[in-house]
């Protein structure tokens, strides 16, 4: 086989490795709750992960959650470990495994300037998917969700 066939093949591996959709082992549901937060308010982004066709989380290297930074809202840190989270586990011999039935809430609060109408709230998982034939893929997933910014009539124009 030449130098050139080699790449082609890699190159294609490669290509339909990464058009392989990942919701199709791990699903990420989010959403603001309350739907319309006031200028100043809190609000929770809520998540949860779903697997699917017997995909598991790893539990070590670290499952992470990162928000994108965005002026309008405060979190008290824009990465969470799995651990931090509080994630139940399950145990089979020496691995240990993420068990995502719980619903990940994570706390923040929207500036008094920011802007209103629609805003997003975005960030992307990090984890490491171990497949039934005892092969594993260290790959993130991007979650978005969106909500309401309302005038709060309450806070003084400086």
């Amino acid at each position: 086989m030449t130098k050139r066939g080699f790449l082609l093949i890699c190159c294609l591996i490669f290509f339909c490795l990464n058009a392989l959709p990942q919701d199709e082992f791990l699903g990420i549901e989010c959403a603001v709750v309350p739907r319309h937060i006031l200028q100043g308010n809190e609000g929770m982004l809520k998540i949860k992960i779903n697997l699917r066709n017997g995909v598991r989380i790893s539990a070590n290297p670290e499952f992470l959650i990162r928000l994108d930074e965005n002026e309008s809202l405060s979190f008290a840190k824009i990465f969470f470990a799995g651990s931090e989270l509080n994630l139940p586990t399950t145990q089979e011999g020496e691995a240990v495994f993420l068990d995502p039935q719980k619903e990940i809430e994570v706390p923040f609060t929207l500036s008094e300037e920011a802007l209103l109408g629609n805003l997003t709230v975005s960030g992307e998982v990090v984890f490491t998917m171990l497949f039934p034939d005892n092969w594993s893929v260290k790959t993130t997933q991007k979650f978005s969700a969106g909500f309401v910014s309302r005038r709060n009539y309450q806070i003084k124009k400086k």
